[in-house]
């Protein structure tokens, strides 16, 4: 379970998955992604919830924000979900694994050594039936993998969507929940928020 405390910050990190339609002029607003959700259910506990997360981004995009987007909120707790872009933009020609981890690698070592703040790692997905997007997931999966042994070596949380999309999805419904296999609809950001809210303590 993820212990978050009252009267703290917490910072959302990420892609268009994160962003979702945020206004970008105004700090308060997070969007219409699963962070709205996790806004409101922590509102009561006077939690202040930072969407910074910009449509198009991967891992290194993340370290050119460091300073403003990650630093200068002085967070109390990250959650970051990055990747799918790393392996969607210019496939067959995606990023290579070995330079997705040691982007990934140096974002968490530099939250590690200046922030030094709990990280919550949540699992990039591919969700559906596109053939068009399917076809991405060995790839995915071999950065999924890198990404559960990051959080290993920085012993940070880790929540995976999988299983509960796959309870959920069938051939019939899946454009329900997703436009494509990647962005998701209403119904597809409430598997994440209340699979977030499910591991989170209030103390």
């Amino acid at each position: 379970m993820i212990t978050i405390k009252k009267n703290t910050t917490i910072l959302f990190q990420g892609d268009s998955v994160t962003d979702c339609y945020r206004d970008r002029t105004n700090d308060e607003h997070v969007g219409e992604s699963y962070v709205k959700s996790i806004k409101e259910f922590l509102e009561p506990y006077n939690i202040k919830v930072v969407n910074r997360a910009i449509a198009g981004n991967k891992v290194n995009n993340l370290l050119d924000r460091f300073e403003k987007d990650f630093k200068d909120v002085k967070p109390d707790y990250i959650f970051i979900l990055i990747g799918v872009n790393d392996t969607w933009h210019n496939y067959p020609n995606q990023k290579k694994g070995e330079i997705f981890e040691q982007e990934y690698d140096l974002l968490l070592t530099k939250i590690n050594q200046e922030i030094k703040v709990p990280v919550i790692l949540l699992e990039p997905f591919i969700v559906g039936y596109n053939q068009e997007i399917t076809c991405m997931e060995d790839d995915l999966n071999d950065k999924i993998n890198r990404i559960k042994e990051l959080s290993k070596k920085y012993n940070t949380y880790y929540l995976s969507f999988k299983n509960e999309f796959n309870q959920k999805l069938n051939l019939e419904n899946y454009l329900e929940y997703t436009i494509e296999g990647i962005h998701l609809l209403d119904k597809g950001y409430e598997i994440i928020s209340e699979k977030i809210r499910e591991n989170i303590v209030i103390k």
